[in-house]
């Protein structure tokens, strides 16, 4: 996938003027933005669009792309400042920011990666049990055990982890594909679900339901992994280049999230065609999983188990790399992969098993949507400072956005933060 998109944006006729070296320069840019488009795809994203497409059909789909619009515009912002500043997010706010402001930031990021290696762990263990059988908690250990046997075999290849990703996203893709050629959906109820959006503002349980898919779209560590790869690999970018090099990591970026938005709305569209009429309830993954094989059959089931599988995989790998740049960033000093793939796997282990043991009926599914709240409430704590420093005309120099662009930064960010209290009212009100 990663290589397909190198293709269409090395055939670009502004590539084929420069010089090899140049090219080479180029093609180091392309591929973060399908590290961070996993974020779509994950097990949390997968537990909100299966509920909002088998208890309300297609009327949250405009949710769906709301959410990848709020994606595509802060990650935009990320690759940019880490473009025009040659470091990453993480630094700039360490160096710039007030202090408090700068640890609130790092704690919740830590924070963001731990409950997102839980969701992986859920999720892959959700799969491994509707495919082989496994108790929950064995489940959670085999899906840890696996994501640090991808990082071992890939550690020693310079960007073996984008080709991982990029072929576990694959995966997840043409699963939705095939189920979606199965679904048949109807395109006039989609149009008209999509016509009906605003109907989610007089519906509490329908809002609540939106709410989780704008928190399981935008992970707030995905924005210091994008800005920290783009600095990193644009750090020896001569000036002259610079301008033809952002067209390249914000058309990498745009490739990226657009093919995950289709996967992310595919999702819903497939629980919608073939979940929503049927009489048994779908109250989670589980439910999902037997109801797809009532309707589109066994093979299908276990397809749809397998993807789930891969989904987990590939967002456990682009946490671990966010991780390092939070190290290098705010401590100074660069964690090494693999100890943080261990760290955060046996945080993610322990913080299951806790909460399993603390509540035997909380369920799978519930610690998946517990990981994307946490998700939604240290999102801010990355938006802010973001924002800030996006808007320093002296340090992002002529690569500044315009008046407009920050304007759309700063209400989606307003956006962000309301929803986030909507959330914490209604959990705690």
């Amino acid at each position: 996938m990663s290589a397909l998109i190198e293709t269409l944006s090395l055939l670009h006729p502004i590539h084929r003027s420069v010089s090899p070296a140049t090219r080479r320069s180029l093609r180091r840019l392309i591929g973060p933005g399908l590290l961070v488009a996993v974020g779509y795809v994950d097990p949390g994203n997968w537990a909100t669009d299966i509920a909002a497409g088998s208890s309300y059909g297609y009327t949250l789909l405009g949710s769906v792309l709301l959410a990848s619009l709020l994606g595509l515009l802060f990650q935009t912002m990320a690759a940019r400042l880490g473009m025009a500043t040659g470091e990453d997010l993480a630094e700039l706010t360490c160096r710039l920011l007030p202090r408090p402001l700068a640890l609130s930031a790092w704690l919740a990021s830590e924070l963001a990666i731990v409950a997102t290696a839980l969701a992986e762990l859920v999720g892959g263990a959700i799969a491994l049990r509707l495919l082989f059988g496994l108790p929950l908690q064995v489940g959670m250990i085999v899906a840890a055990l696996g994501t640090l046997a991808i990082m071992a075999l890939s550690q020693r290849r310079q960007r073996a982890h984008e080709f991982v990703v990029s072929t576990l996203l694959a995966i997840v893709s043409l699963t939705f594909v095939y189920l979606l050629i199965k679904a048949r959906p109807v395109g006039g109820d989609v149009l008209q679900g999509l016509a009906s959006s605003a109907r989610v503002f007089g519906n509490h349980g329908m809002l609540a339901v939106a709410l989780g898919i704008v928190g399981a779209t935008v992970m707030p560590h995905n924005l210091f992994l994008h800005s920290g790869l783009i600095a990193e690999r644009s750090k020896d970018l001569p000036a002259h280049e610079r301008p033809m090099a952002l067209r390249v990591v914000e058309t990498d970026t745009r490739v990226s999230l657009l093919l995950a938005t289709l996967v992310n709305a595919a999702m819903l569209m497939v629980a919608a065609a073939s979940l929503s009429h049927i009489r048994m309830p779908v109250n989670n993954l589980d439910d999902a999983y037997h109801a797809i094989a009532l309707t589109l059959g066994a093979g299908a089931a276990a397809i749809f188990a397998g993807a789930l599988y891969a989904a987990g995989q590939s967002s456990a790998i682009t946490g671990v790399l966010a991780g390092r740049i939070l190290s290098r960033g705010f401590r100074g000093r660069e964690s090494r992969t693999w100890l943080r793939g261990i760290a955060t796997r046996l945080a993610g282990v322990c913080i299951g098993f806790v909460l399993l043991a603390a509540r035997p009926g909380i369920g799978a599914d519930t610690l998946l949507v517990l990981s994307q709240c946490v998700l939604g409430i240290a999102l801010p704590f990355a938006l802010l400072p973001m924002l800030m420093l996006a808007g320093k005309r002296d340090l992002m120099g002529q690569y500044g956005f315009d008046r407009g662009f920050m304007a759309l930064a700063a209400a989606g960010t307003a956006l962000v933060i309301v929803l986030d209290g909507y959330l914490l009212i209604a959990a705690f009100g």
